[in-house]
């Protein structure tokens, strides 16, 4: 939970990124006395690298909707994976923003045996401040991806339906648990509004197809 620091003078000249900084940190609970609602507070201290700096602090190692756009589209670009790995809409946001869905499998020798083909289904970034998850995502795709006999085995048995950010909208406004309406999309699953969960209602439908 040690706050993350991003000196922009330090990227520049020595192209240091993210890294772990600050002493006495502390979490607590403050308000507990007076009545009123409580929240929830983080504090720590922290020497600045240089003066004349512009530095930003994050919870996590931040992972953007822009930085998995570049890694989508790289994946695209490259000759070998776009052959079993095929990158489609399932819907835009609240917001307009795209939602991508992954389809991940070898062909199959017969339509038969593609239509055998048991379905795997993951997604990432529900909460968007969980940046974690889509590092955890980037690992999966890379492997999945890859020319490793067990990946290709994976897709030999498997079709893979990746949603890697289910919650865009949240992402970029940089909202830390909630989709642009304020709801947490995750108790939103059983939705029959459309148009005000468009990433949920079109993922559910997804996976009954």
């Amino acid at each position: 939970m040690k706050p993350l620091m991003y000196s922009q003078l330090d990227a520049n000249i020595y192209n240091i990124g993210w890294r772990r900084e600050g002493n006495e940190i502390k979490y607590y609970k403050n308000n507990t006395d007076n009545g009123q609602q409580s929240f929830y507070c983080l504090t720590w201290t922290i020497q600045f690298p240089h003066d004349q700096d512009t530095c930003f602090f994050a919870h996590f190692y931040p992972y953007t909707y822009t930085d998995l756009q570049c890694y989508l589209l790289s994946v695209a670009k490259n000759p070998i994976q776009s052959q079993f790995c095929k990158l489609r809409t399932l819907c835009r946001s609240l917001a307009g923003n795209t939602v991508y869905l992954l389809t991940i499998t070898n062909p199959s020798p017969t339509p038969h045996e593609a239509a055998a083909k048991k379905a795997v289904v993951l997604s990432a970034r529900v909460h968007p401040g969980e940046s974690n998850a889509s590092w955890i995502m980037k690992g999966f795709l890379d492997f999945i991806l890859s020319n490793s006999p067990d990946a290709q085995l994976l897709r030999d048995i498997f079709v893979f339906k990746v949603v890697p950010m289910l919650n865009p909208d949240g992402v970029i406004v940089g909202n830390y648990r909630c989709s642009l309406a304020g709801r947490d999309l995750n108790r939103h699953y059983k939705t029959i509004l459309k148009e005000s969960f468009p990433c949920i209602w079109h993922t559910r439908n997804m996976i009954k197809r």
